[in-house]
């Protein structure tokens, strides 16, 4: 267990929340005008076979790999092994990638902007807003915001391992652009919506946990 708890050691003051926000939003601004076309046109030049290794890293995004085994794992620590701490733990990961995947998809329809696939079939960039179909949803990058609200989770369920689950956000992240999914920004915005939900939803008197411990689990 972690030395002064986790409300100590997973909170975000409101400073703090302040600095990421300006970080995020000057590192998206910044992306779009300079960075998100120039790499995508590197991204299209890799050998084949790193991007075959990446889009095999990319399905690690998919949110229905984490929604359904944690529904369930839910369900079993409430209702058949009576583990409430467990439980409670199930329905916050649940809810972290459910509200930010959620909250992502709603993003995605204001802005309308087009994919890195638009720009190289019609020239199209930017946004148009209120966009329809998968090439007119490119932001935020939803793998990206399922991955970062899992891994943010597993942080503070299992703190030992937090650089496991940093750099597992972190390569899906970049699959993402490198498999012309994405441009940059889509990804910075994508991380920022996980990382807000999970500490907002971590706020919440009914999350606020002990991390597990090896003892936990027994």
């Amino acid at each position: 267990m972690i030395a002064g708890g986790p409300e100590k050691h997973n909170d975000l003051s409101g400073k703090e929340i302040l600095i990421f926000t300006l970080f995020i939003f000057a590192a998206m601004g910044g992306s779009f005008f300079y960075v998100d076309l120039p790499v995508a046109v590197a991204s299209r030049a890799l050998d084949m076979e790193i991007v075959s290794v990446f889009q095999v890293i990319t399905r690690l995004g998919n949110a229905a790999w984490y929604l359904i085994p944690v529904a369930l794992l839910f369900l079993l620590f409430h209702y058949a092994w009576k583990r409430e701490q467990w439980a409670r733990w199930s329905l916050f990961v649940f809810s972290a990638v459910a509200v930010s995947g959620l909250t992502t998809d709603l993003v995605k329809w204001l802005a309308g902007r087009w994919r890195p696939k638009a720009h190289l079939q019609d020239q199209l960039y930017g946004f148009d807003y209120f966009g329809i179909g998968y090439e007119a949803t490119s932001f935020p990058s939803g793998h990206t915001t399922t991955i970062w609200a899992f891994c943010m989770t597993m942080t503070m369920l299992f703190p030992r391992y937090r650089l496991v689950w940093y750099v597992l956000a972190i390569l899906v992240s970049i699959s993402r652009v490198i498999v012309g999914a994405h441009y940059l920004s889509d990804v910075f915005a994508g991380v920022y919506v996980a990382v807000i939900t999970v500490y907002l939803l971590k706020a919440q008197r009914y999350f606020r946990l002990e991390p597990l411990t090896g003892e936990g689990m027994s």
